[in-house]
């Protein structure tokens, strides 16, 4: 496409605008990614639908619009923002498939949320549920945080009585974070396929997730009671990996 085709947002009073403002809560068909890094992840899983920049990155995308600075600034969330935006489809929900999946009971904090994705990537849970009242991974500060882990995983948004349903007719071993009752992360080991769940970060697990689970992990820890919900989430993924 040559520069003179490439259609071209320069008021901040466009109407499109404010409808890509509106996608980064992630609560539409579509979501909003920011930044080259992101946006690359994105273009490599063919997810991106609309490719939106301040000048030319290289990126050749087909549906590519050329915003003005200040028409960008609309839009913008990022501190040091890099010019550049994509408006990506989620992805289709796909059945179960790793032997360890990490369940997301309530995980309020968008922040928490990304950077748990980002853990849970890295130890190869690559099957995420969601369970509500847990924040959007999609929102903007989930994805900044999951640093474009969210387009290697398996997303599932599931209710939580259907979330025990689907998992232990799959053959995993639920094990909820708890103080109550619980194990150090060794005792589970060897127990093939594992489904790990994390609580809200007031709340922890709920009761329904705790009366259905087939055990209870804890950390074992001195001078504190209690741990941030991605600190706690990496540790045990980390003691969970055999």
């Amino acid at each position: 496409m040559k520069p003179s085709d490439i259609p071209f947002i320069d008021s901040p009073s466009n109407p499109r605008l404010k409808e890509l403002v509106s996608l980064k809560d992630g609560k539409s068909d579509c979501f909003l990614v920011e930044g080259k890094h992101l946006v690359e992840e994105a273009l490599s899983h063919g997810q991106v639908l609309e490719l939106y920049e301040t000048e030319d990155f290289g990126f050749s995308f087909p549906k590519t619009t050329r915003l003005s600075e200040r028409a960008y600034r609309k839009v913008t969330s990022l501190v040091h923002p890099e010019g550049v935006l994509a408006v990506c489809r989620k992805k289709e929900e796909e059945p179960f498939s790793s032997s360890r999946v990490l369940v997301l009971d309530g995980v309020g904090d968008p922040g928490n949320l990304g950077t748990i994705l980002r853990t849970a990537l890295a130890f190869s849970y690559f099957d995420v549920v969601v369970l509500p009242p847990s924040t959007s991974p999609y929102s903007s500060k989930a994805l900044m945080a999951s640093q474009g882990a969210i387009f290697q995983l398996r997303l599932h948004f599931l209710k939580a009585e259907e979330a025990v349903v689907r998992l232990k007719e799959s053959g995993y071993f639920l094990l909820a974070s708890d103080l109550q009752s619980s194990l150090p992360p060794e005792d589970y080991l060897g127990k093939g396929k594992l489904a790990l769940v994390l609580g809200s970060e007031s709340h922890g697990i709920s009761s329904y997730i705790r009366d259905h689970s087939d055990g209870r992990v804890r950390i074992e820890m001195g001078h504190i009671d209690s741990l941030n919900v991605a600190v706690a989430g990496g540790i045990l993924m980390y003691g969970l990996r055999k």
